[in-house]
């Protein structure tokens, strides 16, 4: 199965095109690069847990940007550095040939999903059962999450899971975390206890006993992820992000010692 997701990425911040190629370029496994310059959207193409021929990912990959991103500069980096393989693009978002720029709609979300699902065919690769699926969507594998789900956004009772899962995106999204121990204080400070190991698999995010509504108040980042089908909720893509805005501002700051 291959996924395509985009990650939002404050591309025409300076030195960001930098510091993401600096990021996918040092834990790559392939690149492929088509004159890259300074100004980027990124996205990465995830494959299923058992697909581990990295020589297929990269050509897939690149048979989709062809098609997608025509007359557009691509660098390509596929990574084994997970339990699933997968290859970031970096585009430059200006048309080389015309000018225009690409603005990246929702609903293209869709059909680069098809895209990728026709290459898989092409290729023999197990293709993606769900398309158009947004971030936020809830799936749950029991009757009785998806009852207190629907019970929180009907006003009935409160959910710690919906609960849990706001106040992550909303200081994913408003905070300028640079660090896991930044993250950590942050998500502190809003009533929930982060516990990120490096030597553990998993991420766990727990409700203080004192803002909790229910018995069940700790949670997986991983049963988050794939609960409100967020794909920017997984250990490497949050370290992509710290490191992103880490080298931004180092960036910014030698921009500002030049001045």
């Amino acid at each position: 199965m291959a996924i395509f997701k985009a990650i939002k990425n404050p591309s025409i911040q300076k030195g960001g095109a930098k510091s993401a190629l600096d990021y996918v370029g040092k834990k790559s496994d392939l690149t492929l690069g088509i004159n890259c310059s300074d100004d980027y959207d990124i996205a990465f193409q995830e494959f299923e847990e058992n697909f581990k021929n990295s020589e297929l990912a990269l050509e897939v990959s690149k048979k989709f940007c062809e098609k997608e991103f025509k007359d557009h500069e691509v660098f390509l980096s596929v990574h084994n550095d997970s339990n699933n393989l997968h290859c970031h693009m970096i585009v430059n978002s200006v048309n080389f040939v015309n000018g225009k720029k690409h603005n990246q709609k929702k609903k293209d979300l869709t059909r680069y999903k098809e895209l990728i699902n026709e290459i898989g065919l092409e290729h023999r690769i197990q293709i993606t059962k769900k398309i158009g699926k947004e971030i936020g969507d809830v799936t749950t594998d029991t009757k009785e999450k998806r009852k207190a789900i629907e019970n929180h956004f009907n006003g009935k009772e409160r959910s710690d899971i919906v609960n849990t899962y706001s106040v992550l995106t909303r200081v994913l999204e408003t905070e300028k975390i640079k660090s896991i121990d930044d993250f950590k204080e942050k998500m502190d400070k809003e009533g929930i206890i982060l516990d990120w190991q490096p030597q553990r698999k998993h991420i766990t995010l727990e409700v203080k006993e004192e803002f909790a509504s229910s018995l069940k108040r700790k949670f997986r980042l991983s049963n988050l992820n794939k609960t409100f089908n967020d794909p920017r909720l997984t250990k490497e893509n949050l370290e992509f992000g710290f490191e992103y805005t880490k080298q931004i501002e180092q960036e910014r700051n030698k921009e500002y010692r030049k001045e």
